[in-house]
């Protein structure tokens, strides 16, 4: 009886040993009937298999976006140079001026008597000074006597020059060609000196106004072409005409002005425009704003895959976006990007890459690649 009992453990032992060694025989008989080609594809099944698609760079034309204002070419506000009554109005608001137009006529007064007076006084001072200069070679005349005449002559000019320009400007004049915007004074009103009378502008060409962020200055240079949108989709076009080379102390922007034209004389000073100049071409890829993602640092960038089956995040320069996509910098010339999956994976993992056309990655064989995932 204990000899039985001794030998029921000893032979669960044996039957033991027996089961693990067919277990073991079994596996390794499996082993042989398959190919190298199956066991190398039970050990891609075990990576995370992710959808990619080769992708290069196209030539990106990049356009600088900015947010400007148009201001006529020329402005001026006329003031009256000389006091007097407003006797009449020779133009009127919205009206086309050319360049010399008298825009009103304050009274003369004694402004014609004033210049006849002094015409005479020089025709006399004159007669004198030359009636002295004769008698100079006899000594009938003194040195200091001469140079008194010679004053009274000039001083007598003088006094000519500045009621001819006082009786000029009776008739204030337009001082370029532009359109009268505004009129100041109304007739029979008494102007003085300094007041007031026009605002006339020039919008023949219009004068566009942005500011450049500092880090984008050394590619906008002076000459460049600028098309101007308008709020309500119409476009101009000029050319940049300066670039201020001091930044603005709190924006640390600098300011640029383009000359636009604008044959149309079209109302636009003061009204808002967006500035899209052309800047030098660059490679740059167009991709999917969905393939865009975050790096443990906050970066900007996206996965792709290289030679080593390894993920690799390259951080992005976004270039220019819209509705469908971003044209990115920074990138080599060609990637096999991942296009599906790249959420399931970080850098350095290794995977395992189903590469797709560009069809298929824009409609998203999603199904299938989250079938393949859900099975693992």
């Amino acid at each position: 009886m204990s000899f039985k009992k001794s030998l029921s453990p000893l032979l669960a032992l044996v039957l033991l040993l027996i089961l693990v060694i067919w277990l073991a025989s079994g596996d390794f008989l499996s082993s042989k009937t398959k190919t190298p080609e199956q066991v190398q594809q039970a050990k891609t099944q075990a990576l995370m298999r992710v959808e990619t698609q080769w992708v290069k760079a196209k030539v990106f034309n990049p356009i600088e976006t900015l947010q400007g204002q148009l201001q006529p070419w020329q402005q001026v506000n006329l003031i009256a140079e000389t006091s007097g009554r407003v006797i009449q109005l020779l133009a009127k608001e919205g009206q086309e001026i050319n360049q010399g137009a008298s825009l009103l006529q304050l009274a003369e007064d004694n402004r014609p008597a004033q210049l006849t007076r002094f015409k005479a006084e020089l025709a006399s001072s004159a007669a004198e000074l030359k009636a002295a200069q004769r008698l100079q070679s006899t000594n009938l005349v003194s040195e200091n006597e001469l140079l008194r005449l010679k004053s009274n002559l000039l001083k007598t000019e003088a006094d000519l020059k500045m009621a001819e320009l006082d009786l000029a400007n009776t008739r204030p004049k337009a001082p370029f060609s532009g359109l009268l915007d505004k009129r100041h004074v109304e007739l029979g009103e008494f102007v003085q000196k300094g007041d007031p009378l026009f605002t006339l502008l020039n919008i023949s060409q219009l004068k566009a106004i942005a500011q450049i962020p500092q880090q984008k200055i050394a590619s906008i240079k002076e000459n460049q072409p600028v098309t101007l949108r308008l709020l309500d989709g119409r476009k101009l076009t000029g050319n940049i005409t300066l670039i201020s080379s001091l930044a603005n102390a709190s924006t640390r922007t600098f300011q640029l002005e383009a000359a636009v034209n604008n044959p149309e004389q079209l109302r636009l000073a003061g009204a808002s425009a967006t500035l899209l100049i052309q800047r030098p071409s660059l490679p740059a890829h167009y991709i999917s704003l969905a393939r865009l993602s975050l790096d443990k640092q906050g970066r900007l960038g996206i996965k792709h895959v290289n030679s080593q089956q390894r993920v690799v995040f390259t951080p992005i320069e976004l270039l220019s976006s819209d509705v469908k996509g971003a044209w990115l910098g920074g990138l080599p010339e060609e990637i096999q990007l991942i296009t599906l999956g790249g959420g399931f994976v970080e850098s350095g993992d290794k995977v395992s890459p189903v590469l797709v056309n560009a069809e298929q990655a824009d409609t998203g064989n999603v199904k299938k690649v989250q079938a393949a995932q859900e099975k693992r």
